[in-house]
């Protein structure tokens, strides 16, 4: 089978669900139907656009290693692609190397704790709390920003979250676990 029917079958499975999940949507109640029908439609006309445009590409065109580039190992920006394939040298700050070899655990090891951090901090303090924490911890621990502008764009965030769901959607909140011992105070 080649590389164009896979990539052609693959999006209309993906079609063929996202359909599934609009045609479902319209059964739902008038607040129920706000995210998953706008998601569901925005992903139909992303899918035909991908549909159209890898059918009328030329075959060589692209070829992505999404394995390649999610690790960040392959061909470096400006070598060619008859260089030898090497790791890239550059890691995401803060996290530990990359164990040498065939399956090796740092890296991931490094995302599952990130991950159970969150839910811990969710579950302990609520969603926004954690949000607010974990990723004002993100960008600082990772030196993406200077703490100042990681505190502003952490507090901008949190407010956008904030405002979407409490405000527009109405939505009621967990308050974690935690709830008992901070309405004491």
């Amino acid at each position: 089978m080649s590389r164009r029917t896979q990539e052609n079958l693959l999006a209309l499975v993906l079609l063929c669900f996202f359909i599934g999940v609009l045609v479902l949507s319209l059964e739902y109640g008038p607040r129920a139907r706000l995210v998953p029908i706008p998601i569901s439609v925005l992903a139909l006309l992303l899918l035909a656009a991908q549909i159209v445009w890898q059918n009328l590409r030329p075959a060589d065109e692209l070829h992505v290693d999404m394995l390649e580039f999610l690790t960040r190992r392959g061909i470096k920006p400006g070598e060619s692609e008859d260089a030898e394939a090497e790791p890239a040298a550059e890691t995401i700050a803060g996290a530990p190397p990359a164990a040498d070899g065939p399956g090796g655990f740092g890296r991931e090891a490094f995302a599952f704790t990130k991950i159970l951090a969150f839910v811990g901090l969710f579950l302990a303090l609520g969603p926004f709390p954690a949000a607010f924490l974990f990723t004002f911890a993100y960008f600082s621990l990772s030196r993406h920003y200077h703490w100042a502008r990681a505190l502003v764009y952490t507090t901008i965030f949190t407010a956008v979250v904030y405002g979407l769901f409490v405000e527009v959607l109405d939505i009621q909140l967990y308050h974690g676990l935690l709830e008992p011992l901070m309405n004491r105070f």
